[in-house]
């Protein structure tokens, strides 16, 4: 009897100890079927019953205008900073059903939660679907995503009839794909490319990303973590007169959507566009690997400058741009930078709205601080990144300290200041900051007697 005992316990100890060490799994299950065209029935099932589901707020109140909750006896509530579904009991509950619809209106400067991508197809924005904690950190979910009859699911290197309890390699929010489109899969990337994207456009996007993805490779040193995934739709519309270029970036992805009828040919004006936003999208995706932001909104002055910055040097690397061109586009730079924050510092610029400030105050900040290094953008995003990818982030805190390091605390106390302070005269306190720039730069030069300060 001793010896069935001892068994028993030895048994139930090892069972014990195997369900320690066996990982965990997902508090919450995501279910995401296409019902037709870009529709979405999404369920929540949860591990353990609870009193509500907390989302990060979408700006234009998208929740409350496109989601309709199927099971009874719930309610969205609106807020400024979250969405919460709940039971309006306030009984527990372990399980959610709702329809979600891609919004009639482009949201500025957010993902779009879903977007039509081409006939019978929709992309996703999964961090729009994926609820949050209390501390703000996403909750440990799955999703399985199912298409319409006929399609597909593609997403980084999968493309399947449907994926269950998936989760992105890049532990990130992503984009998925659900349609009849196939990727193309190539050495440098694997795209779906809209096929009613104009014939040039797809061959133009195609070129552009594996040249602007060779000379990064290069200029860095280092390929992306993973074989970019792309996207690119064109619902061009009969407006002959727009040509609108909206790029998203994510860890290992950026998707491209363009409309206007002046897409449909390859005017100078839509190439020159096409090809420097293109490049600014596939330097996220290097940006992305190695030095994410800690808030990617209270200082999107830093990537989004930075961005536009290097795409700007490629472009003149890459022979589509002459020193001319480059002189444009910084001059034009300036004036979005100095008409952005006439209402308001640019620290708080996104609050605001004020997006192109973000990025013409950001490119004015990196030609700044590439003079008061005396060398590139590139150079010194080259050697941020590595920085950074030792802390696992940056914030703009850190962004001042290393700039301290590199071309002395007076020129980095110059930048917050502009950064921190509102401007009455913005044109002359850009001007004030170039030639702080260039007094940092002279003391940093290796002729200077006093070396860097």
């Amino acid at each position: 009897m001793r010896w069935i005992l001892a068994i028993l316990l030895f048994a139930v100890v090892a069972g014990v100890l195997a369900m320690a060490r066996a990982p965990a799994g997902p508090d919450l299950r995501v279910s995401i079927e296409q019902l037709e065209d870009a529709e979405m029935r999404v369920v929540y099932e949860w591990r353990t019953p609870r009193r509500e589901m907390v989302f990060r707020a979408v700006s234009g109140g998208y929740r409350e205008r496109r989601w309709e909750i199927e099971t009874e006896g719930f309610e969205l509530r609106r807020g400024a900073a979250e969405d919460v579904i709940f039971r309006t009991d306030g009984a527990r509950f372990d399980r959610a059903v709702l329809v979600a619809k891609p919004d009639t209106v482009r949201l500025l400067k957010e993902y779009q939660p879903i977007t039509a991508y081409g006939e019978g197809g929709a992309l996703i924005y999964t961090g729009h679907f994926w609820p949050v904690r209390d501390d703000g950190a996403r909750i440990n979910a799955t999703f399985s995503l199912t298409p319409a009859p006929g399609g597909a699911v593609t997403a980084f290197g999968d493309h399947a009839p449907a994926l269950a309890d998936w989760r992105s390699p890049m532990a990130h929010p992503a984009f998925v794909y659900l349609g009849p489109l196939a990727p193309e899969t190539t050495a440098h990337m694997s795209a779906l490319v809209d096929p009613a994207a104009p014939a040039w456009v797809r061959r133009e996007f195609h070129d552009i990303s594996m040249r602007a993805f060779e000379y990064f490779a290069g200029a860095f040193d280092d390929e992306p973590q993973r074989r970019p995934n792309l996207f690119l739709t064109a619902p061009l519309g009969d407006d002959p007169g727009r040509l609108s270029y909206s790029g998203d970036a994510l860890p290992g992805q950026f998707q491209v959507t363009l409309e206007g009828a002046a897409w449909r040919e390859p005017g100078d004006r839509a190439l020159d566009i096409f090809r420097q936003s293109t490049i600014h999208e596939a330097f996220h995706l290097w940006q992305w690997s190695r030095a994410r932001s800690e808030d990617e909104k209270s200082a999107a002055w830093i990537h989004e400058g930075g961005a536009d910055a290097v795409a700007a040097e490629a472009m003149v690397a890459l022979g589509f741009w002459d020193g001319a061109a480059l002189q444009r586009f910084s001059e034009r730079a300036g004036r979005e930078c100095a008409e952005g924050i006439e209402d308001g510092p640019l620290a708080a610029a996104h609050l605001r709205g004020d997006f192109r400030a973000l990025y013409g105050c950001g490119f004015v900040i990196a030609e700044a601080v590439a003079r008061a290094e005396g060398a590139t953008a590139t150079g010194f995003w080259r050697d941020f990144m590595a920085a950074a990818a030792e802390r696992g982030f940056y914030s703009e805190a850190y962004f001042y300290d290393f700039l301290a390091g590199r071309t002395g605390k007076v020129f980095a106390e110059d930048l917050r200041y502009f950064v921190e302070t509102p401007h009455a005269r913005p044109e002359k306190d850009i001007e004030r900051l170039m030639q702080a720039a260039g007094r940092a730069g002279e003391a940093a030069s290796p002729l200077a007697p006093e070396g860097r300060r």
